[in-house]
């Protein structure tokens, strides 16, 4: 306790404050209680910029963001540093990053804005092999007339699949299987328009 004190007294007294020196008097006036103006609540994009550069300095001082908004989509992009180790495995690191940075902006604008994150050209090369994917399925299906099966794949890519071929006049798709066993069957559409 006494050296605590002894510490107080230290700070106190690099303060200008002495032992002697009296407490200051407060008094208390019940007239006007001063308005405080609401801090003025930054704009989305310098929000995520804040919040993204203060999570990657924690990682790793060499990377840094660029923002580009669309709309009320923000698509982020990594620079610098050891991307792969902001992509981890099979991109789990940068969707993780991802779901943070969504959660971050909904605490602060509630739901009116959503997040897309890429390092190095990740999410871009992986949604073009996904196209590719798509794409020779459509021609298995097309030459065989059987179910192709893709391989199991997270929610946003099987998404982007059926997003791909709802429009395709000669196949369609669903997803079958559980949990991560779930994955994309691109099937042949039948004559009269309806889904097989």
């Amino acid at each position: 306790m006494d050296d605590r004190k002894k510490g107080l007294d230290d700070l106190l007294s690099d303060l200008g404050i002495g032992e002697d020196e009296a407490a200051p008097e407060v008094v208390l006036k019940e007239e006007a209680i001063p308005i405080v103006a609401p801090t003025p609540q930054p704009d989305p994009k310098s929000a995520l910029e804040h919040f993204m550069v203060g999570l990657l300095l924690r990682l790793d001082p060499a990377y840094s963001v660029e923002i580009v908004q669309q709309e009320n989509v923000f698509r982020v992009e990594i620079l610098g540093g050891d991307v792969g180790r902001v992509i981890g495995r099979e991109g789990k690191t940068l969707q993780s990053l991802e779901f943070i940075a969504n959660v971050a902006m909904a605490k602060q604008f509630g739901s009116a804005y959503r997040v897309v994150l890429d390092a190095g050209g990740y999410r871009r090369r992986n949604e073009e092999r996904l196209r590719r994917m798509a794409a020779e399925a459509v021609q298995r299906v097309e030459a065989s007339g059987q179910p192709v099966e893709l391989p199991p794949m997270r929610p946003s890519e099987r998404r982007l699949i059926h997003v791909m071929l709802k429009q395709h006049p000669r196949v369609t798709t669903t997803s079958v299987g559980e949990g991560e066993a779930r994955h994309v069957v691109v099937l042949p559409r039948q004559a009269d328009g309806a889904e097989a």
